[in-house]
């Protein structure tokens, strides 16, 4: 899929979907209670949630949306540990929570190893680590690992580094156990899984970033319901893009603790950030101070909005650095933007962005984030249109993104991949115009 992006400015207001990362451990929160049926409320239609859904299938389940589509209900009384698609594992990170949830369900789970976004290495270590932990005998067969066993009843575990699926699965292997979880992830979607399970009977309560659990063998939930938060990734997506390209807008259905620190960046910077009851308020700046951001756990500056802010950065009247602690391997958008005009630089570890000016190009999107990133890149792009191949990837993350960001001003169309021969002449011509630019790719805001 490819979107041609033109120079825009915004204006208006967006509300928020809710949280795909709160979606999977919601879903797995159903199964591992041994609920027959799960009840969902305000879920994104967006590919991330349809591939767990035909996953789901697959196991046993059955689905169906009602209330005009703002609840799911899945039925899950005849859901069984059986083999499932590696493909479909594969596409989707959050996949991976299935694997706590059918172990503390039925004692036994098999899972191919996960997908998502191609961002450097995800290993799923302290997954097993945390499952051997608890009394499961774990072993990696031809691509699949097959854990099996039972809930040990006094367990103290410590995560050697924060992980929030790690997190969510520790946590669903022992609810039927007593347990000492340490060095958990703190982020807002794993304290909604605390939340839900502590509403469903579970004795669990967090203390910092350790979760102290006094289970019971005989928990079982016949039907549960959640509402999702809001998500906060996309959130801070729409008050970076405002920032980035220009306007004034309104982003509603938001949970200001959640997205503290972006607003507080984007203050620092220069934004004028104002809030009103679930709902923050931006206009953006000509120019912006520079910025050191450090992308880490919650609560700190969020990994899933690095690639975005340094878009934004690209504007500031002097040299920002960004160090991604949680996938210092996230920098596919970083040659695409070099390719726009941009002057960043790669060093030890550290993105240092420059006062650039960037041109309408031919670029590619190779994950989610990274495809927003570009799409801000595209709208506040001079001169040429922006052509992004990779486009779909939106899909995965951001329910209806471009209705959404058509509503505001913002120039985009898209066309599928059959289509793209359409403009083969004048990404050629873009080319040669890129090409004979390249001696001003460093040229301040401010000059």
């Amino acid at each position: 899929m490819i979107a041609v992006l033109k120079r825009s400015f915004v204006e208006g207001e967006v509300e928020v979907s809710g949280a795909k990362n709160a979606f999977f451990p919601a879903v797995a929160c159903g199964i591992a209670l041994g609920a027959k049926k799960i009840k969902i409320r305000n879920v994104p239609k967006i590919k991330d949630v349809f591939v767990m859904l035909e996953i789901l299938r697959e196991l046993g389940c059955s689905f169906e949306f009602r209330d005009e589509g703002k609840e799911l209900i899945i039925f899950s009384e005849r859901i069984q540990p059986r083999d499932f698609s590696p493909e479909l594992f594969g596409k989707i990170r959050g996949s991976v929570v299935i694997f706590g949830s059918l172990l503390s369900r039925f004692g036994f789970a098999k899972i191919p190893m996960p997908g998502g976004c191609k961002i450097g290495e995800r290993p799923i270590d302290q997954h097993i680590k945390s499952a051997r932990a608890f009394g499961f005998y774990v072993e990696e067969s031809g691509g699949f690992f097959v854990a099996k066993g039972k809930t040990s009843r006094n367990v103290s575990f410590t995560f050697d580094i924060k992980t929030v699926t790690g997190t969510e699965n520790a946590i669903l292997m022992a609810i039927r156990s007593k347990a000492e979880i340490n060095n958990i992830a703190i982020e807002p979607e794993v304290q909604e899984l605390i939340s839900y399970l502590k509403r469903y009977g579970v004795n669990i309560r967090r203390e910092g970033d350790r979760v102290l659990i006094d289970g019971k063998e005989d928990l079982v939930c016949d039907e549960v319901e959640f509402e999702l938060i809001p998500d906060r990734i996309e959130a801070s997506t729409w008050l970076v893009l405002t920032a980035s390209v220009g306007g004034r807008l309104k982003v509603k259905n938001v949970i200001f603790e959640h997205i503290e620190y972006v607003l507080k960046v984007l203050s620092n910077c220069g934004a004028k950030i104002s809030l009103a009851q679930n709902s923050v308020e931006i206009e953006s700046s000509d120019v912006y101070e520079p910025a050191d951001i450090v992308a880490d756990s919650f609560p700190a500056f969020p990994t899933d909005v690095q690639p975005q802010i340094c878009v934004m950065l690209l504007k500031s009247k002097g040299i920002s650095r960004v160090v991604d602690k949680i996938f210092p391997n996230r920098l596919s958008h970083i040659d695409e933007l070099v390719k726009m005009g941009a002057k960043i630089e790669l060093k030890g570890g550290e993105i240092i962005i420059y006062p650039s000016k960037i041109f309408g190009s031919s670029i590619r999107a190779l994950d989610l984030r990274g495809a927003a990133a570009l799409s801000i890149a595209g709208l506040m792009a001079e001169s040429n249109s922006t052509y992004l191949s990779g486009f779909d990837f939106i899909q995965r993350g951001y329910e209806n993104f471009v209705e959404k960001l058509r509503s505001i001003g913002g120039s985009i169309e898209v066309f599928e991949d059959d289509k793209i021969s359409h403009f083969s002449k004048e990404s050629e011509k873009m080319k040669i115009e890129q090409e004979s630019k390249e001696i001003f790719n460093y040229v301040s805001y401010t000059s």
